[in-house]
């Protein structure tokens, strides 16, 4: 539950972020015309209501299968199931009331097409919801994309998803679309991220001075 919510107040805090840099750059004109996407990387969880004897068992069946060395080493019947029940989770249906995390980064990708005027713009999380990254890149591609810009709603430098899973994923999707560019927009100017708390601390203290 606490890692829930604080998923959900990170998601909330890229909103801020990513609309204020929008507004700062001004709407994006050139996007349309150059068929730029932009593909939003949440965390992603698993919904509340997912069964959680299956939760349970993909995530032991992720520990065993990095013990052996990844993929490749271990046994294929393993592999299969795991990515039988990484599908399930993934495909299970969402609303706001069993993933509001998944809410707010939709809710982001939305303020972000409207405020960039980007043409396109597709929803992803690293892991437990909807479509993979690399599965994002594939699908705003067949939309026509001819670049394309990923970025993450986890703002803070020095995370295994943001340095790791997600650079990874992005280079399968390269080596699958070796034409179309490519851009990961990490990392986030600590500058910038510090004025957003500090915008945001302001506007708290000042409903604490009207009490």
């Amino acid at each position: 539950m606490k890692r829930s919510l604080v998923l959900w107040i990170s998601a909330i805090g890229a909103i801020a972020l990513v609309v204020s840099f929008a507004k700062v750059s001004g709407v994006n004109e050139e996007a349309k015309s150059e068929k730029l996407a932009v593909v939003v990387v949440g965390h992603g969880i698993a919904p509340k209501d997912f069964p959680r004897e299956k939760l349970r068992e993909l995530r032991r069946l992720h520990t065993q299968i990095e013990a052996l060395g990844g993929e490749e080493k271990a046994p294929s019947d393993l592999v299969e199931r795991y990515h039988a029940l990484e599908r399930e989770v993934r495909q299970y249906p969402r609303t706001p009331e069993n993933d509001p995390y998944d809410a707010a980064v939709k809710e982001l990708a939305q303020r972000v097409k409207e405020i960039g005027n980007f043409p396109i713009v597709i929803v992803t999380h690293n892991e437990f919801c909807g479509l993979d990254v690399d599965e994002g890149i594939e699908e705003a591609i067949k939309q026509g994309a001819k670049k394309v810009i990923v970025i993450s709603t986890m703002v803070i430098k020095g995370g295994t998803h943001n340095e790791k899973d997600i650079p990874g994923k992005i280079e399968k999707a390269r080596r699958k679309y070796p034409n179309t560019p490519i851009i990961y927009a990490y990392p986030y100017d600590t500058d910038d991220l510090a004025m957003l708390m500090v915008n945001t601390i302001q506007k708290h203290g000042q409903l604490l001075s009207r009490r």
